[in-house]
């Protein structure tokens, strides 16, 4: 593919210290990258951890951005902001108690009750993932999990009725089958028994006309499952899985299921027996998403979209795997960078990538600590933070010198002779050394 006849356009969720978050770009090739609007959902705590969802709905443009807070505080909510202008629509807050970089996990795009209509899908730190109207932001469904949602929802047709279900899989591995509408509610429910940060991808993996769903796991298990829960292979991704996609790559009728590691590893598996089509070295910290319709520029040939902590986003052909062309979307340090959103956002007909990075916060004048989500450790010399019954404990600077403890004096046995030896006291009396 030429670069210079690519058509595709970048939302760029940039989380700056003292900017805006939320830039969408057009782009025709690596040179000619322009902002066409930012947004004005930045927050104190300057960072983006999830990856926005992109899309048309009944004709109009709009980007779904996850907003994250500092701990505790009422910053948290997922935004709808109108893809031509980068205005909120509507806005649906999370409780200041569930406030976190992960309060609102990655969205997903998708008609679940079989109307004809995409609704929008979210899970949040909330412990349960809620079926969203996308353009009223009115809430049609929710159902409980049981740990907070970090990854983003798929949809399956489980029962091939035409109607998807919602699957996904919560932080602690457990995947939930749901499904909406009236007599709706959790189908079925499987523990995995490891974490899952993953989102589950969901297509026809073994071209038999049915949907399956894969899982990628933190220890680098790859597993598929077919709608009824059943696990038909399970491969090793050689690293921890922390982003996937679902893409017809090789031609020949099934889909294959991309997978992304911490450390910086691209792998195509094979749908019907997950043996690697294709393996590729970017960065650490990789992330990836497919194209929906499976050719994101028109060329002819499918392209995976990938971006790392580079600040890098790569087109891929989805065939071998070579780079077609990369750009930087971004500048500075970042932590990670989250896959890119595809969709046509101006509706004129080609596709657009949305992407997201989590930027360096620079410590606040007389503050050097950054916000932890778990236990403070100690300072040395200083005092620890409180325990959970709220008791405080000093520790010793290094470099004073330890108070030796005083020897007991034992009395000396009239008429007997006492010798001093290492951490032992012996007497010429037998009573003595018993």
């Amino acid at each position: 593919m030429d670069v210079r006849t690519a058509a595709v356009a970048a939302v760029a969720t940039l989380a700056l210290v003292a900017g805006v978050f939320g830039a969408a770009s057009a782009f025709a090739g690596p040179d000619d990258l322009a902002v066409r609007w930012t947004s004005d959902t930045a927050t104190t705590v300057g960072a983006n951890h999830h990856a926005p969802a992109a899309g048309r709905v009944d004709g109009q443009g709009l980007v779904f951005a996850p907003v994250s807070g500092a701990a505790g505080s009422d910053d948290c909510r997922l935004a709808a902001l109108d893809g031509a202008t980068g205005e909120t629509r509507w806005r649906d807050p999370v409780p200041p108690a569930n406030c976190t970089l992960h309060s609102v996990a990655d969205p997903a795009l998708a008609d679940v009750d079989g109307d004809g209509a995409a609704e929008l899908l979210a899970g949040s730190t909330t412990e349960e993932v809620v079926v969203y109207d996308p353009t009223t932001g009115a809430v049609e469904d929710r159902f409980a999990l049981d740990s907070y949602a970090y990854s983003r929802p798929a949809a399956v047709d489980l029962a091939g009725d035409g109607q998807r279900e919602v699957v996904v899989v919560d932080a602690g591995g457990t995947v939930l089958a749901a499904r909406t509408g009236p007599d709706g509610g959790p189908v079925w429910r499987h523990d995995l028994n490891g974490s899952a940060y993953a989102p589950p991808g969901a297509a026809d993996f073994t071209g038999d006309g049915t949907d399956e769903f894969a899982v990628g796991l933190g220890t680098g298990r790859v597993v598929l499952f077919d709608a009824g829960g059943e696990v038909v292979w399970s491969r090793d991704a050689g690293g921890s899985v922390s982003w996937t996609a679902s893409a017809g790559v090789a031609g020949d009728g099934a889909a294959e299921f991309v997978v992304a590691t911490t450390g910086g590893t691209v792998a195509a598996l094979d749908g019907r027996t997950g043996d690697a089509v294709w393996t590729r070295r970017v960065a650490e910290y990789a992330a990836v998403a497919g194209v929906a319709d499976g050719d994101g520029d028109g060329d002819g040939h499918p392209e995976v979209y990938v971006t790392a902590r580079d600040q890098r986003l790569r087109a891929l052909d989805g065939a071998t795997g070579d780079t077609e062309w990369s750009v930087a979307v971004a500048d500075g340090g970042a932590q990670m960078m989250p896959p890119p959103a595809v969709g046509d956002l101006d509706g004129d007909g080609a596709a657009e990538a949305g992407d997201g990075d989590q930027r360096r916060r620079r410590p606040r004048p007389r503050s050097r600590r950054r916000e932890r989500t778990g236990p403070l450790r100690p300072r040395r010399g200083g005092v620890d933070a409180p325990d959970a019954r709220g008791r405080r404990r000093r520790r010793r600077r290094r470099g004073v010198r330890r108070v030796r403890r005083r020897r007991r004096r034992l009395p000396r046995p009239r008429g007997g002779r006492v010798t001093r030896r290492r951490n032992a006291v012996v007497s010429r009396f037998p009573r003595w050394n018993r």
